[in-house]
């Protein structure tokens, strides 16, 4: 609900698709790296966080718009899809990224956030 009282809407699903804008069409590939991150999210002991970090900034890109029915897959992870929110927000406005002083970035953040997420470490 913070999100909608964020954004003054009153529907949470409204706020998040009002975050997701588009700067231009979306290719045919964003259904596809919505589903990865999806697939990876159920099955987050089996998958490195490095390789989930990589296809969440894929699915993240702030290059097209996803629609509802691509976010459909991701609607059982919410944090993820908060997660993504954040980051998308940040990519249209880098002055307010959190990881701004920080020498590793957003893959500093990235990491922290995914820590509990349950993904396997690094080896």
């Amino acid at each position: 609900m913070r999100i909608a009282v964020k954004y003054s809407m009153d529907d949470v699903q409204v706020a998040i698709a009002g975050t997701i804008q588009p700067i231009s069409p979306r290719p045919p590939c964003i259904g596809r790296a919505i589903g990865q991150l999806a697939f990876i999210a159920e099955f987050t002991n089996h998958i490195y966080k490095g390789t989930a970090i990589q296809v969440f900034k894929e699915a993240s890109t702030v290059n097209f718009q996803p629609t509802v029915n691509d976010l459909k897959p991701l609607m059982a992870f919410p944090a993820i899809v908060v997660v993504m929110m954040e980051y998308r927000e940040v990519l249209r406005n880098p002055q307010r990224a959190p990881w701004n002083g920080f020498l590793d970035g957003d893959v500093g953040w990235l990491n922290t956030k995914f820590e509990s997420f349950g993904f396997k470490p690094q080896t």
